[in-house]
């Protein structure tokens, strides 16, 4: 896959090229039009200033001449000054234009990035190679209002190196042939370079994408706890000096060669530039050309050997640029692995009937099955608990069912529909997930974190206090100077830190918030004492009494009051039943629910 993505032709290279312009273009259509207009006008400027410049020098020579009167030169002057006070409009706006391009660039892109992002699906983001490109993606684009910049300026180049080869040809052809030719050798060591760059950014993803987790570590203060007290700093700050100043180390070394060779190579372009000059100046001494005449054909070679090496050196740094675009490209041109179905599912206060049957599932690039040949029926209005030990398959139980993720064999069921035809968002109006590793939203308030339950919907207040108060918020919101407008992170102005058992409280009141006729629970009160614990299910039990309720846990007191349970092992369905059959069993059940009792007395 390397291999393909380090190669770029020149078809591919101008379409990714016209890719940026368009995408700027829907963010800014007006600042990119005027932006473009703008730099083509700058970047021919100095053409049209070093004529008017002649001029001016060649009409004083005359009036000098002809003891002529200095007034005779204000005509000219004046059109010297309209033409500066232009060139500083249109260079004033190009610079607004372009900053207008690149806030665009800095505040839509990431919007439009993580959205499309979201469109793809959570098995589609596990794949370790989208990682990798999502990765690649997310360094280049904040620099796409750049690549536009640079785009149009070779554009205009372009336009400005036509206009003055057409001048130096006309005047010294053998000249534009030399410094031409002279300039190929800097143009593909300079590309050769920034493709070894290339290679060494594109291949060293995942070590970046690790030393960035590690640099993560060290900054958040989640993490600063557990590395403090272990004195742990050393070795991880280790861990992300040694890539860094071995990544530095490789790619200044290609850049230093790209260097000198450039400086060697860029020298025969300067021979060439005086060559030009020395023809120049023997038409002036041969009377072949007026003073204004050589001073004007010396600058347009200026401008001819300045912008052919700025093409030659936007072009080289456009196509390495091009082939990170490209990572931008793929990933907005990805589709999700899991195509959604067609079937809506009108929301409703009434769970369906949720059926497994003969389902098997295993992880991308694992040939393990976490989930095998398994049958569950789960009745609408029934409270149903899953036990088992860590890595029975619990969790991707719930997860297949939130369809996370495609069943390899068999089929998941809602009233006989099979899930995967079904449209996600509406099973999703349906449905509601608290999953072990809950989302805290620090930058919000106590009332958003609840809020987002059901944020499609217009905000209810006496809906969230009951909701807070099922989920025992109320045991700790008196100890918040703003009440439900309580920003929860320490690290904002006037905020505080919930504890991990209150966050978990918050996360519950979220989900009582949602109040789905489908409600699942992972693992939902680990963090919470007994005592809240015991309240808090009976609330689950009461408040969701005619609704579909699967509680995940490790905890035996949580699940006896269950309708069924189901004792997962292995990936497979080892006893089921409710508490007493279970018990009577003396089976896996009876043995857990002993050991744990046993460690209360």
């Amino acid at each position: 896959m390397e291999d393909k993505n380090n190669k770029l032709t020149f078809l591919k290279f101008l379409g990714t090229l016209r890719w940026v312009f368009v995408y700027n273009a829907k963010l800014a259509p007006f600042a990119v039009f005027s932006y473009t207009i703008a730099n083509i006008f700058q970047r021919i400027s100095p053409l049209i200033n070093a004529y008017i410049f002649a001029r001016l020098l060649d009409d004083v020579i005359k009036i000098v001449a002809s003891h002529g009167s200095s007034k005779e030169i204000i005509p000219m002057l004046g059109i010297l000054l309209a033409y500066n006070l232009i060139n500083s409009m249109v260079s004033s706006a190009k610079s607004y234009f372009g900053t207008v391009i690149r806030d665009a660039t800095l505040y839509k892109s990431p919007q439009i990035l993580h959205q499309h992002i979201y469109s793809l699906g959570i098995q589609t983001l596990e794949n370790p190679e989208v990682v990798n490109k999502i990765q690649r993606a997310r360094e280049a684009l904040f620099f796409l209002g750049s690549d536009l910049e640079q785009t149009i300026t070779v554009t205009a180049y372009i336009i400005t190196l036509i206009t003055s080869a057409l001048i130096v040809i006309r005047i010294i052809p053998l000249v534009a042939i030399i410094v031409f030719v002279s300039i190929l050798p800097e143009m593909i060591s300079n590309r050769y370079h920034l493709k070894k760059a290339w290679k060494l950014y594109h291949g060293k993803t995942e070590h970046r994408r690790k030393a960035s987790f590690v640099f993560d570590s060290l900054t958040q203060t989640s993490n600063l706890h557990e590395i403090t007290v272990t004195s742990a700093y050393e070795y991880l700050s280790d861990v992300y000096r040694q890539f860094a100043d071995w990544y530095m180390e490789k790619e200044l070394a290609i850049l230093k060669r790209m260097e000198y060779f450039s400086f060697s190579f860029g020298s025969m372009t300067s021979i060439a530039s005086i060559f030009g000059y020395f023809i120049i100046l023997k038409n002036l001494f041969n009377g072949a050309v007026s003073v204004g005449g050589a001073t004007f054909q010396m600058r347009a070679l200026d401008t001819f050997v300045n912008i052919l090496q700025s093409v030659g050196d936007n072009y080289v740094t456009l196509t390495e640029r091009c082939l990170r675009i490209n990572e931008i490209k793929e990933v907005f041109d990805m589709k999700p692995m899991i195509s959604d179905g067609d079937v809506e599912m009108v929301a409703s206060a009434d769970a369906p009937n949720i059926a497994f049957k003969g389902v098997s599932f295993k992880y991308l690039n694992s040939e393990r099955f976490v989930i095998q040949d398994m049958d569950i029926e789960i009745k609408p209005g029934e409270k149903i608990a899953i036990v088992g030990e860590n890595g029975a398959g619990k969790t991707t139980l719930v997860k297949l069912l939130s369809r996370f993720y495609k069943v390899d064999k068999g089929g998941i069921y809602l009233n006989e529909q099979n899930l995967n035809d079904i449209k996600i968002d509406s099973w999703y109006k349906n449905l509601g997930v608290l999953f072990q590793d809950y989302n805290t939203y620090g930058s919000l308030t106590l009332k958003e974190n609840i809020f987002l339950g059901d944020s499609q919907r217009e905000f209810n207040e006496a809906k969230m206090e009951t909701a807070a108060n099922k989920a025992n918020v109320n045991s700790f919101i008196s100890n918040y100077k703003n009440g439900y407008e309580q920003v929860l992170s320490e690290k904002f102005k006037g905020g505080t830190r919930p504890s991990t058992g209150q966050w978990q409280k918050i996360a519950i009141a979220r989900f009582f918030y949602r109040d789905s006729p489908v409600v699942i629970f992972d693992e939902p009160t680990a963090s919470i004492d007994a005592v809240s614990e015991a309240e808090i299910f009976g609330h689950i039990y009461e408040f969701f009494k005619k609704k579909t309720v699967i509680i995940i846990s490790h905890r035996f007191s949580t699940v006896r009051n269950a309708d069924r349970i189901y004792v997962m092992d292995g990936g497979k369905i080892a006893e089921r039943g409710n508490h007493d059959q279970l018990m009577s069993l003396k089976g896996k059940y009876y043995k857990a629910f002993n050991i744990q009792a046993g460690g209360y007395n």
